[in-house]
């Protein structure tokens, strides 16, 4: 796992390399179980929901102008952001925590947490459909 800084303007952020499969619905999942947990991310009524994005690109790595974009689709000013670059087989998560947010819930607090809540949410994987043949 190699992390990185990204810059935005009042946010603190890092991004973590992720594996293929890290599956979309997990990882709201799991940043769904960090906003029940923190009320810190609560605060200003923002969901876990509308805090993160996928984004889909080519295989490489994530072109500084890809980060700049997808905040597009995430409140500008949402106490948390993630923005998962799904490159395939491997890929990029930008987090962005606000720097107030951070005091109260720092990076050694948030990223445990969060692959824990990842890992929880096994059962949400994908799993294939029996289709029965007529």
């Amino acid at each position: 796992m190699s992390r990185r800084p990204v810059v935005i303007a009042g946010y603190e952020s890092m991004a973590v390399q992720v594996r293929a499969g890290l599956g979309e619905r997990r990882l709201v999942a799991a940043v769904r179980s960090l906003f029940v947990r923190h009320e810190v991310l609560r605060a200003d009524g923002f969901t876990a929901d509308s805090c993160v994005r996928r984004v889909v690109l080519p295989p490489g790595l994530v072109p500084p102008a890809a980060v700049e974009d997808a905040w597009g689709g995430v409140p500008g000013d949402a106490p948390l952001r993630v923005v998962w670059f799904d490159g395939g087989a491997s890929g990029r998560i930008v987090l962005a925590v606000r720097r107030d947010v951070l005091l109260r819930l720092p990076w050694h607090v948030l990223l445990p947490g969060l692959v824990s809540a990842w890992s929880a949410s096994a059962h949400l994987r994908a799993r294939p459909v029996a289709i029965p043949v007529a």
